[in-house]
């Protein structure tokens, strides 16, 4: 079912539905994970585990022919931005589509919570250490922090397919930075990124495509059918990006945020919504001295305000879920849904009023949970996987499901195996970090296993651990409690060993951490 099935990225700790599964992670480690100097063994040194292909090494056979190209499926990805795992409630036709016609990935993050950074990851399928954009702007941030050069468009047009993009691109990109290589059809925005309803396109390098007084999902949903009958007619497979701006907060003219404006026909949609931030214990808590130095001091958020934003933001999303079906819709007409491999996903969480806090950039759940939807050949309806997954094994996943070669050393592991319902490895520890715009662009860099996350600020500031079995709301922070002592002290040598990672040093087994435990009286 699947083309060229193979594991792009080296996983060591056997898990299907999930990792380090359960509330705790237990037995003791040295906090050393098993990898040596070097990449795995090609025949498979752990049960269940498959080939991960190296840069610039095939997968598979040699390319595969004319005659093949069309037997190759398509791969279609719906970004949208700033979403938050629980918007997807109000989605009832991606939630149809999607989730009861392919599979849910419940436990999936954006490891680095930030527009630009995110984005990046599904660009160039790289860490920030790794593709250099670590934040929204800043010296190591926006467009301009990147390398456009081998980026994923051109892993897949150099395999023969037909690639393109449509919609909200990184941070800072101008229709005068022109096209990135590897793409058949480069669509994205270029003015009024930010402005729902005044905005054009780069429009293939045809003169830009302006818009005034339309609604700016209503426009990406067009193109992206328009691309994908465009395609259609070759038969050459295609990779397509559709990348929303809903549900991001609009800019004003003056620069101010506001609540995302809805369409017309949405905007007394779900009256009687109540965003479920709110009935979280963490929602407006009292601060505390032990919090990280960006929640102390804040006042408590005004209930009408987080109601009136939660509302704005899920009825931007009702156009973007019209636009999935569309979407769905286009590909059946043109006969090719059955060969496609369909994800929806967000490029980070948001935080609305949990710890007083409204954004994202920061380490938290809100920040880091998206949502994942599949659908494709061979995933089961209605399945779901509590894989630890996140953003950057994206294109490790597009990359293996098409037999496609990456160009870059990509720091993700392949989803492929979990998608058709096959035991694989996977790792049982994911780097997550924040950026700032100044300085060296880190802000906190840490770990998150299935019970815990951990993050130091800089190279010495706030230290963060959460117990998130004991404390899901992430209302405690252990890191000066004596019974974690040895669980952060092993959480650290995990951080030090994956800040610095790239390729498949990415994804190692650490194995099972200890309980926590009181100190030993003298």
């Amino acid at each position: 079912v699947l083309a060229g099935l193979c594991v792009v990225g080296f996983v060591g700790a056997a898990a299907t539905s999930g990792a380090d599964s359960g509330s705790s992670d237990r037995s003791g480690d040295s906090g050393l994970a098993l990898l040596t100097g070097e990449p795995p063994d090609p025949d498979g040194a752990f049960p269940g585990s498959v080939p991960a292909p190296r840069r610039g090494t095939a997968v598979g056979a040699d390319r595969p022919d004319e005659t093949a190209q069309s037997s190759r499926p398509n791969v279609v990805v719906v970004l949208t931005d700033d979403q938050a795992d629980y918007d997807l409630r109000w989605m009832p036709q991606t939630r149809e589509a999607l989730g009861d016609g392919g599979m849910e990935f419940t436990d999936a993050i954006s490891p680095h919570p930030l527009c630009c950074p995110a984005r990046a990851e599904l660009i160039t399928g790289q860490y920030a250490q790794n593709s250099g954009v670590r934040h929204n702007n800043g010296p190591h941030g926006g467009y301009a922090a990147l390398d456009p050069v081998e980026t994923i468009g051109k892993w897949f047009q150099d395999a023969g397919y037909q690639t393109g993009f449509v919609g909200k691109y990184l941070n800072g990109y101008h229709a005068n930075d022109g096209r990135n290589s590897g793409w058949t059809l480069w669509d994205p925005l270029v003015q009024g990124v930010y402005e729902y309803f005044d905005f054009a396109f780069f429009n293939d390098g045809q003169g830009v495509a302006a818009y005034k007084n339309y609604y700016v999902t209503n426009a990406v949903e067009e193109r992206t059918n328009a691309a994908v009958r465009t395609f259609s007619r070759d038969d050459k497979p295609f990779f397509l990006y559709s990348f929303h701006l809903a549900p991001h907060y609009r800019f004003t003219k003056q620069g101010h945020p506001v609540p995302p404006p809805a369409e017309g026909r949405d905007r007394k949609a779900y009256a009687d919504a109540e965003p479920p931030s709110m009935s979280k214990p963490s929602f407006n808590m009292a601060t505390q001295g032990s919090r990280p130095t960006y929640l102390r001091g804040r006042a408590q958020r005004e209930v009408g305000e987080v109601r009136g934003t939660f509302l704005a933001r899920i009825r931007s999303l009702r156009a973007v879920d019209r636009s999935v079906a569309s979407l769905v819709a286009t590909l059946k007409e043109t006969g090719e849904w059955d060969n496609t491999w369909l994800f929806f996903t967000s490029d980070n969480g948001y935080s609305l009023g949990e710890h007083r806090f409204v954004g994202k950039n920061v380490i938290s759940e809100e920040a880091f949970q998206v949502p994942l939807l599949v659908h494709g050949p061979g995933v089961v309806p209605g399945s779901m996987s509590t894989l630890p997954v996140s953003t950057v094994d994206l294109p490790a996943t597009f990359a293996d499901i098409a037999g496609v070669t990456p160009l870059r050393d990509i720091d993700g592991s392949s989803l492929a195996p979990a998608l058709v319902g096959q035991a694989s490895p996977f790792r049982d520890t994911t780097l997550v970090q924040t950026g700032k715009s100044y300085g060296d662009g880190w802000a906190y860099r840490g770990v998150r296993t299935s019970r815990y996350t951990y993050a130091v600020q800089g190279s010495g500031g706030d230290v963060l651990l959460y117990d998130r079995a004991l404390d899901p709301y992430e209302m405690v922070n252990r890191a000066e409690d004596p019974t974690y002592a040895a669980i952060r002290t092993r959480l650290e040598a995990r951080r030090q060993q994956l800040i610095g990672c790239a390729s498949w040093t990415c994804n190692p087994v650490f194995g099972l951490l200890p309980e926590p435990t009181a100190p030993v009286a003298p």
